[in-house]
């Protein structure tokens, strides 16, 4: 009785579960409409997570699905954040997406406000955050390269926070700076760099890049504009994540140079004597100096934010950890950071928001390593016949080869400390008057408190050991405050009325002071006075802006767009009050033929727009005072021992100093096919900046030196597209991708009274004259070099050259081979830039594949020159090609014979300028997801990745992105000369999110 009890009971059970079985999996119509704010999404793929049924919607948003009455339906379209929503027995099921690139609905910051996408008339790039998610990115210069169209980034140097150049659209300036502006949060950066900013803080990135959409900012719009808004708190419960990665750097190639027997005898052959006794006596014995002073490097990285709050007031707080070891020897940083963003609504009026960010980093050793001569060249160049130490651990200071010092001592030994201290902090108040007038207050400051310390012992200074400390305190203060007017009339017109007043303050402080002599290095860089000669320096500027903006928008039925922009700026840094004062007018249009009726009738465009704008911006970048005659100081001893302090004339006084002016015009076209899948950007753009703030030279004979002149004209012109494609949707598995494409033609068009200046020369000793020139008619950065023809196979009467010579041409036709006969041959700037992004999602993981390259650019590899050939600086060549050199017998070489009597080997010719293209595999990673229902406490993420993996190349150097140039100058840009090249990572992710 007792079992038959116990048989009915689990019948009953079973069939209790089967009933709520069955409701809970019974089909049901479900219906509803999919949108972005107030646009529709067409081709949303819906499905049935875990069965595999799917949908899409149609051309207004809508769908209908048969789904179990406790199915969870999810929502996926490219360009927005998918969303999973659980049926509960519900029929109709209404869902808003969020973008995450460039949907339509999008709100796009625009420049003291937002706007949304589909009533744009400028050309604006957006980049959220979620595109390099699954990447190891430490700034947000490494978010932007090969993402952005007609955004160029490169890493001029891969030491830890290394100089990064950003271009928007070419370069404008030849002396003025060409680096765009940065905004973050309302702050127009001064004091601090874009390099100083926590990237895992970012929410996302706007690129403002034609007249229409950087006019806003008159005289600092005129390189772009890039905006960034941080992380902000979201109302609900408490959100607690963490970022963290570990990764190892080594280098992406090295030189192929000669083992110590082959170099002993070369240089014997050189030499024409026995320099080296038995050069086979080397064998084995060859010290690899590049191994040296290389190392594999690591860098963590840990980051901790919290957010969440209440529909009156949010929290976004966060914390962030980096330390990094260089590629180099002896190399490092170490980076420590806070962020709060709070934001709350104290009424139905008024909301007020506060950000505060600091940041802390430590350098060593990271900044100029020295130009030519440096560690990376002399690693290369220094004989491998070379022992380390001479004895036990004194170092072998000199070699037979080169000129330049033990590398792996000077790497070893050198001390240079860098401490910054970064602060932006802005503060904001929304004051909604009525519900179509606002007023909003923005007061930010951003500064950078720095100290930066030296010391040279014995071993890098020999004779004359030294040390030296200098500080720095720059402050920006800036206050806007904006009145806006946004109403709607009768359905079709749309109005927004801006009028902004804007007052920039900034000043910059230092103190320097340095000594030889020291007398002991026990105490460091923290004793100047044993110094036996010391010295001081400070410096002091203050600049300021005053602005007023206007700014009006109207869109007429939702198709008809029209946006015009005035701003007026006056700066401190002109001397007249007629200059002080520079105007910039924009306007831009817009037709959303996507909303017209015969264009909707194909059936073909989920969105059509086009796009044309026009407009001026200013360039005021030049330092204070520069338009103000000047007093040098000079200490003179009237021949006797002391020093007396006295003045020269300086840089002659400029009243007539105006601001440089760009003036741009941009023909855009927007387009959405196959429902959305398929969004195509495509942006033509031509822009002319005159009056340029140019250090035009002064007759020795008027006393000589330079001055500030508006003077000459520089063209940029180019084509742009960006493509975004949901290749696959499915369930399980899909496919999106997006290509970006740039062209740039740079020229300059005018130089006033002259046709060409010449650029300073840049490692002296190893090259001899300039080697760059801006001359009318060519890019900025132009090689000026003496052409090489190859080898000669057979003699040169005329220029006395024998065969296995160098062959240079002789330009001047005047019979022999000089400086004279050099010719425009090539420039540093890259005329193509692309970038090929995709991220494959099958159920948990998802895998990125990201290539980036750059075109048409050259490269001067002095490096390359140092090892190749006899120099007075390096007496043997020690690269390996070099030992194929021709004879008699090796007539087709492509190397002279070193030890020809009649040869003589030009560093200052083409024979060394290469072709800087490259295509680079920048990212590969794959991840893999725990969801909260595994875990049971968070959802947790792994991540694999490479970064530089393989590089496609003729470059023949370490890396086609690395220079010694300065990162902030384009007339003097692509020289190698030992420049800290980027290293290939591997990094291993975690991601953890409660």
């Amino acid at each position: 009785m007792k079992s038959n009890l116990t048989l009915w009971k689990k019948l009953a059970l079973c069939l209790i579960f089967s009933s709520y079985a069955m409701a809970l999996y019974a089909q049901q119509p479900v219906t509803g409409r999919v949108t972005a704010g107030d646009t529709v999404l067409p081709g949303v793929v819906v499905y049935i997570k875990g069965k595999g049924l799917n949908t899409q919607t149609d051309n207004n948003g809508r769908y209908s699905i048969n789904a179990p009455a406790g199915a969870i339906l999810t929502f996926s379209l490219m360009g927005y954040t998918s969303k999973e929503v659980a049926v509960n027995n519900r029929s109709t099921i209404n869902v808003q997406l969020e973008s995450s690139t460039q949907g339509l609905g999008e709100v796009v910051v625009v420049g003291y406000g937002t706007q949304k996408r589909k009533d744009l008339t400028g050309a604006i790039a957006s980049l959220n955050a979620t595109a390099y998610k699954d990447q190891p990115v430490l700034n947000a210069s490494s978010a932007l390269q090969g993402r952005v169209a007609g955004v160029s980034v490169a890493n001029s140097s891969g030491a830890p926070g290394g100089a990064v150049k950003i271009r928007i659209r070419g370069a404008n300036s030849i002396n003025a700076s060409n680096d765009p502006l940065y905004v973050i949060d309302g702050v127009a950066l001064s004091s601090i760099s874009i390099q100083d900013i926590n990237v895992n803080d970012i929410a996302s990135m706007e690129v403002l890049k034609d007249a229409s959409a950087t006019a806003i900012y008159g005289s600092r719009g005129a390189n772009g504009v890039i905006i960034i808004t941080t992380k902000s708190g979201k109302s609900g419960d408490m959100h607690l994540e963490y970022n963290g990665f570990l990764s190892t750097n080594s280098p992406m190639k090295k030189y192929k140079l000669l083992d110590a027997q082959g170099y002993a005898t070369l240089a014997n052959h050189i030499a024409g004597t026995n320099v080296f006794a038995d050069p086979a006596s080397y064998a084995g014995k060859t010290t690899d100096w590049q191994d040296l002073v290389f190392q594999t490097g690591t860098t963590q990285n840990h980051q901790l934010s919290v957010s969440g709050g209440t529909e009156k007031s949010r929290y976004y707080i966060s914390g962030y950890y980096v330390n990094q070891s260089g590629l180099l020897l002896n190399t490092s940083q170490e980076k420590f950071a806070l962020r709060a963003n709070l934001d709350s609504r104290l009424s139905k009026k008024v909301s007020i928001g506060v950000g505060i960010f600091a940041g802390h980093s430590n350098s060593h050793n990271n900044g100029d390593i020295g130009g030519k001569g440096n560690p990376v060249m002399s690693a290369l160049a220094w004989a491998p016949t070379e022992p380390v130490y001479d004895s036990g651990t004194q170092y072998n200071r000199f070699a037979i080869s080169p000129i330049w010092a033990n590398p792996y001592m000077t790497i070893k030994e050198r001390k240079n400390d860098n401490s910054a201290n970064s602060i932006v902090l802005n503060g904001r108040l929304k004051y909604d008057i009525t519900d179509w007038l606002s007023l909003n207050v923005n007061v930010g400051l951003d500064a950078n408190i720095a100290r930066t310390a030296y010391l040279n012992n014995d071993w890098v200074s020999p004779g004359n050991p030294g040390s030296g400390q200098s500080s720095l305190e720059n402050y920006t203060i800036q206050n806007s405050n904006s009145l806006t007017f946004h109403k709607k009339f009768n359905e079709k017109h749309d109005f927004t009325l801006m009028g902004i007043v804007e007052e920039t303050s900034s000043k910059f402080n230092s103190f320097a002071a340095s000594g030889s002599g020291l007398t002991s290095t026990s105490n460091g860089y923290n004793n100047l006075g044993l110094n036996t000669s010391q010295g001081i320096s400070s410096t002091y500027t203050n600049w300021a802006l005053l602005s007023y903006v206007g700014r009006a928008s109207y869109t007429f039925n939702d198709k008809y767009l029209i946006t015009a922009t005035y701003r007026a700026d006056g700066s401190s840094k002109f001397q007249s009050t007629a200059n002080k004062w520079g105007y910039f007018p924009s306007v831009g249009l817009g037709w959303r033929l996507s909303e017209e009726s015969f264009i909707k009738d194909l059936n073909i465009f989920s969105n059509l727009k086009l796009r044309g704008s026009w407009g001026i911006t200013g360039n005021q970048s030049i330092n204070p005072y520069s338009s103000l005659g000047l007093l040098s100081g000079v200490q003179y001893s009237y021949g006797g021992t002391t020093l007396y302090q006295g003045y020269l004339l300086g840089s002659p006084s400029n009243p007539d100093l105006k601001w440089e002016t760009t003036k741009q015009t941009d023909i855009g076209v927007d387009m959405g096919l196959l429902g959305g899948r398929v969004n195509i950007t495509a942006d033509y753009y031509n822009k002319n900046t005159k009056d340029l703030l140019l250090q035009v030279p002064i007759a020795s004979y008027d006393g000589g030196g330079t001055m500030y002149k508006n003077v000459g004209a520089v063209n940029n012109k180019g084509f742009e597209v960006f493509v975004e494609v949901a290749a696959v949707q499915t369930p399980d598995f899909s496919w999106t991708a997006t290509i970006n494409a740039s062209s740039y033609r740079n020229k300059v068009t005018s130089l006033g009274k002259d046709s060409i200046l010449y650029r300073p020369v840049i490692g002296g000793g190893l090259i001899n004259t300039n080697i760059q020139v801006v001359k009318t008619g060519q890019a900025l950065g132009a090689f000026y070099l003496i052409p090489w023809q190859g080898i000669y196979t057979s003699d040169d009467n005329t220029l006395g050259y024998k065969t296995g010579d160098n062959h240079y041409r002789d330009v001047s036709g005047n019979g022999s081979i000089g400086y004279e006969d050099r010719v425009i041959a090539g420039s540093a700037l890259p005329k193509f830039l692309w970038g090929f992004n995709n991220n494959f999602h099958y159920k948990q993981f998802e895998l990125n594949v990201f290539v980036q390259a750059s075109h048409g650019n050259k490269i001067f590899n002095a490096t390359y020159a140092g090892i190749a050939a006899p120099t007075s600086d390096v007496k043997y060549p020690t690269l390996a090609e070099s030992a194929n050199y021709a004879t008699s017998k090796n007539t087709g070489a492509e190397w002279a014979d070193p030890a020809s009597k009649t040869n003589r080997s030009y560093v200052e010719s083409t024979q060394y300028l290469q072709d800087g293209s490259y295509v680079r595999l920048k990212n590969i990673s794959l991840s893999y997801s725990l969801l909260k229902k595994t875990t049971r406490f968070a959802d947790i993420r792994f991540t694999l990745s490479a970064q530089n993996l393989y590089t496609i190349t003729k470059y023949k150097g370490y890396d086609p992105e690395a220079t010694s140039t300065s990162a902030t100058s384009d007339a003097d840009a692509g020289i190698d000369l030992g420049a800290y090249p980027s290293p290939r990572t591997v990094t291993f992710g975690v991601n953890i999110s409660l």
